[in-house]
């Protein structure tokens, strides 16, 4: 994943290393650290996201987060199924 946040938009029958799915807010409070984060994304956007199921074993669950820079006015994480084996692509989409 990119470390600028910014991302190529591409169709899902072209290779790419993640699918956006959705969206989780984080609730108001204070900036839960970058360590928790992550934690938040997975816990976060996990029930949230409608993988197709043959498919699972392929893809993680991450997501882009706020930075501690733009917290509290930035708090929505954007869900994202990962490739599972780094450096792969996914072809085809994985969301439902």
């Amino acid at each position: 994943m990119p470390e600028t946040s910014l991302v190529t938009v591409v169709p899902c029958d072209r290779p790419h290393v993640a699918e956006f799915a959705t969206t989780y807010v984080i609730p108001d409070g204070p900036f839960p650290g970058a360590g928790d984060m992550q934690r938040l994304a997975e816990f976060g956007c996990t029930p949230r996201m409608r993988l197709v199921e043959k498919r699972k074993d392929e893809v993680f669950v991450s997501g882009l987060v706020p930075s501690e820079a733009n917290w509290p006015r930035h708090r929505t994480i954007y869900c994202l199924a990962i490739a599972a084996d780094r450096g792969s692509s996914l072809v085809g989409r994985v969301i439902l």
